[in-house]
């Protein structure tokens, strides 16, 4: 299998193994990672998940995703760029939806300035 690419809109299954205040059913995410960084056999991968909850979306931290044929999505969601993570591959079922080029670089410049490293 392949490295999953950024911006791919995956589904992760974080049913098993959960902390409390930690998701615990399949949930929407998106790929940050640079795909062409990793080598193919490496376990895991880096995601944001995405939520319709805006009180959970921090402004500061947070990506609108707004509807579009291209990603799927029913109504608003926010991609919360501050609980980047690395989930195994067994836990991901990737989808043929995606978000753009341009939300990917915020959700990302978000994630910098969450973990700071960011220039802003």
């Amino acid at each position: 299998m392949s490295r999953i690419a950024a911006g791919t809109i995956v589904l992760v299954d974080w049913r098993s193994g959960a902390v409390p205040r930690e998701p615990t059913k399949v949930r929407p995410a998106i790929v940050v990672e640079d795909h062409e960084l990793f080598p193919e056999d490496y376990p895991n991968t880096l995601v944001v998940p995405l939520t319709r909850d805006e009180g959970l979306a921090h402004a500061a931290f947070a990506q609108r995703i707004d509807p579009t044929p291209e990603n799927g999505a029913n109504e608003t969601s926010w991609a919360l760029a501050h609980h980047v993570t690395s989930v195994s591959l067994q836990r991901v079922q990737p989808t043929p939806s995606r978000v753009t080029s341009k939300q990917l670089a915020g959700i990302r410049a978000h994630a910098a300035l969450a973990l700071g490293v960011s220039d802003s």
